[in-house]
């Protein structure tokens, strides 16, 4: 094991966060300047160890304020995290041909996870060192913590994909239909001269389709150049808990079940549940309530939305698809998908204990 730390100033008391990932060093940069002294436990030995190197995608059309801001909120510095911002990809569903889908505004803004050098997870930890933060790597974190973001111990769904090298000029590709995901969705993101094909499909369909072969395939129409392929897995949870306390130890990020239902786009509700439960530790337990009700409100909506979509058939996937791509301001439309409003209220009553996406 190892620790990294770079004392300053005296701090008003200790803090201790379990878990090293986006929502426990959000929390974490977050106390750390607000003059706490926060000490990160992380059971990998390094920051982003648990992450394969894919690419993913910040979601700009959940909340009202774009990614750069809610890392700055935090107390990050965006001129040292690489963002790249996705204004158009394509969509293939097993019905039809590839259709554009376009945008002059950006939808989600692209990041490498792991724990190599321009790697998100790398970028924020550096930031995090700088500020004094103390990291015990390598260590099962105590009984004792203040925060509790140490990812999800259940599994709903899997994640099947590989990196790869690739002479292909930069492309983004989304998958829809049983034949690739089933219950899921897929996608193939290129950029310089990097790429990841990845296809999450729920846990029932493990053994009666091999997803990511059909992904391969239909780019391999394509003319893709895939060099050293690396395949990589993980999970994933759509378990919604109940009885959310505003008190020590607060649960974060995926610990707690904060995250994006639908798509999985959930690293900027994880980042701010981290923000949220740093905000009643500091005291301010009014704005700090104010953002877990928004959240819990987002990700309550993110529920109804992953039971409908469950229900669509492939061809119905892809006409909402292609609406969708028709769209003068498609992200406005992503956007009113996540509002709360009396329809979802009532959807909310109806849906909370069903299907293979359960509360717990």
């Amino acid at each position: 094991c190892s620790s990294y730390h770079v004392m300053n100033k005296k701090k008003l008391s200790v803090i201790k966060i379990a878990g090293g990932g986006i929502a426990g060093l959000s929390a974490a940069m977050y106390l750390q300047r607000k003059n706490f002294q926060v000490e990160v436990y992380e059971k990998e030995k390094k920051i982003g160890k648990s992450r394969h190197g894919d690419f993913e995608g910040i979601e700009n059309w959940i909340f009202s304020s774009n990614n750069s801001n809610a890392f700055k909120k935090i107390g990050f510095n965006t001129d040292k995290i690489s963002l790249s911002p996705v204004r158009q990809f394509v969509v293939h569903t097993a019905t039809d041909k590839p259709f554009k889908v376009k945008c002059a505004l950006p939808f989600f803004n692209l990041v490498k996870r792991g724990s190599n050098r321009g790697d998100l997870d790398s970028q924020l930890f550096e930031q995090c060192v700088k500020e004094g933060i103390i990291f015990n790597l390598g260590q099962q974190a105590p009984e004792n913590c203040d925060i509790i973001a140490t990812g999800t111990k259940k599994a709903s769904a899997y994640i099947s994909g590989l990196n790869f090298k690739t002479n292909s000029k930069n492309q983004i590709h989304l998958l829809l239909g049983s034949k690739f995901a089933p219950k899921g969705y897929a996608y193939m993101i290129i950029q310089d001269g990097q790429g990841t094909i990845a296809t999450a499909f729920k846990k029932d369909y493990e053994s009666k389709v091999n997803p990511l072969k059909n992904c391969i395939d239909e780019f391999s129409k394509l003319r893709i150049d895939i060099i050293d392929p690396k395949k990589f897995g993980s999970r994933g949870s759509f378990s919604l808990p109940f009885g959310f306390k505003y008190k020590k130890p607060f649960f974060v990020g995926e610990a707690g079940g904060f995250q994006d239902y639908l798509f999985g786009f959930g690293m900027k509700i994880s980042m701010l549940s981290g923000l949220a439960a740093a905000m009643f530790i500091e005291g301010k337990g009014p704005a700090a309530k104010k953002l877990f009700r928004d959240l819990n409100k987002k990700r309550k909506i993110s529920f109804i939305n992953r039971i409908l979509y469950e229900r669509l058939s492939d061809n119905q996937m892809h006409s909402f698809a292609k609406r969708f791509s028709e769209s003068d301001n498609s992200i406005e439309l992503l956007s009113s998908a996540y509002e709360w409003n009396i329809k979802n209220l009532i959807r909310w009553s109806t849906f909370k204990s069903r299907y293979e996406i359960r509360t717990s």
